[in-house]
């Protein structure tokens, strides 16, 4: 039985090769995103090498989605074995002026 990997912030960068990675090495891998508009390359290259890889909507920011998108794995697999928590977002700016909203 395949270990199963949840990946957020697939759509690019460290969260695209390491779902990539993980599915290349027979990981059912859920690579997760906020938006899944931005899911065409991934999904591409997982058809193109025929890996066990689905992409799935998750945005950190949303507790709701990210419950969704746990049940999800969950009712499909059982279990999550690997989790990378690889989303995250830039703010620029000195603390002094940044609001309490935007650092959080």
């Amino acid at each position: 039985m395949a270990k199963v990997a949840a990946i957020t912030g697939s759509s690019s960068g460290i969260g695209l090769e390491t779902s990539l990675l993980l599915a290349r090495n027979q990981f059912a891998t859920y690579a997760s995103m906020r938006n899944l508009k931005k899911s065409d390359e991934l999904l591409k290259i997982a058809a193109k090498e025929r890996i066990p890889l689905e992409v799935i909507q998750l945005d950190v920011n949303d507790d709701g989605s990210v419950s969704n998108a746990i049940d999800t794995i969950v009712k499909e697999n059982g279990r999550i074995d690997v989790l990378v928590n690889n989303a995250g977002f830039d703010l620029f700016g000195s603390l002094e002026v940044l609001t309490i909203e935007e650092i959080k």
